[in-house]
């Protein structure tokens, strides 16, 4: 019993190490050209038809190891959802915090190389955590390109804002209600942004609802019809309805995830599917890198369940 203790305990430990290879190969690899959200946008424009697809995640955290880990295998099994080729898959938009901490080169470096191993265009949000050190952004200007914009995708209208810092302008409600009444022309519009207007986790310590801007913004969104809005920001997957409009926050890119499993917490992405008058999605649940489960996630939900058990 003991030998076969020993044997199972050295398989998990050879598996585990592993999972963390592909860690090596993507730091050593050569950092790609850049584009920008424009020039992604760009290759959308001969698109034709009612009938597609786009995947959405957001808080990858890019430039550690632990988060570049499960951010390489969230990429792996999006590369794969062509292969039924049911569908055509259009976009990948990522909702903000693709730095890790302060948006530094190696950072940015770092993410452009995991945006490079997608199969198609990425529209990327900017998060809180990807302000450069003279909190100016010229890192995601540089790699990244414009912090808000708005495109039309078949027969669907998506809007980019950047409210990393908790808070939407007059001058940025004046473009947002400028491009919603554009955006009557099309049959769904979508908006993007890092953090949502509400948290859709009770016991979070993120409050946005008691902000200003947040009633504001999703009487407009129930004023123009919005079918989705996306956000990350919590490492959460949530989900709600408030006004006739579905709010989604889509945080578990790789980050950590700090509540239960069963409440959300857990690595994932979403496929949006456009299906002529239809919308819908799915949330596709990703098991952690086996050297992320032994070291944090399962030692997490252990926390979790003898903290429910005892109180």
């Amino acid at each position: 019993m003991k030998k076969l203790i020993k044997i199972l305990v050295a398989v998990i430990l050879i598996a585990a190490a592993y999972s963390a290879i592909p860690i090596a190969w993507l730091y050593i690899k050569k950092v790609p050209s850049s584009y920008t959200n424009e020039q992604a946008v760009g290759k959308l424009k001969s698109n034709k038809g009612e009938y597609f697809e786009f995947l959405a995640f957001g808080d990858n955290h890019g430039g550690f190891p632990f988060t570049d880990s499960a951010a390489l295998k969230l990429i792996r099994y999006m590369n794969k959802e062509d292969r039924f080729k049911k569908i055509p898959i259009d976009f990948v938009v990522n909702l903000g915090d693709i730095a890790f901490i302060n948006g530094t080169e190696w950072d940015y470096m770092t993410y452009n190389k995991l945006r490079s191993l997608l199969k198609w265009p990425v529209v990327t949000v900017t998060g809180n955590h990807d302000d450069d050190e003279i909190r100016n952004l010229i890192r995601f200007t540089k790699y990244i390109g414009a912090r808000e914009l708005a495109f039309p995708d078949r027969n669907s209208y998506f809007i980019v804002l950047d409210n990393r810092l908790n808070d939407v302008s007059e001058n940025q409600f004046i473009w947002l209600e400028d491009e919603l009444k554009k955006s009557s022309e099309y049959q769904h519009r979508f908006i993007f942004l890092h953090k949502s207007p509400l948290s859709l986790y009770q016991q979070s310590w993120f409050r946005p609802e008691l902000s200003p801007w947040s009633y504001r913004f999703m009487k407009l969104c129930e004023k123009y019809k919005v079918d989705m809005v996306f956000s990350g920001h919590e490492h959460m997957f949530r989900k709600a309805r408030h006004g006739g409009v579905i709010y989604i926050t889509s945080g578990g890119g790789g980050m950590f995830t700090q509540i239960p499993e069963s409440e959300g917490g857990f690595l994932h992405y979403v496929v949006v599917r456009i299906y002529g008058d239809y919308v819908d999605y799915e949330v596709r649940k990703i098991f952690p890198p086996l050297w992320e489960f032994l070291t944090y996630y399962m030692w997490k939900e252990l926390f979790y369940f003898l903290r429910n058990a005892i109180y």
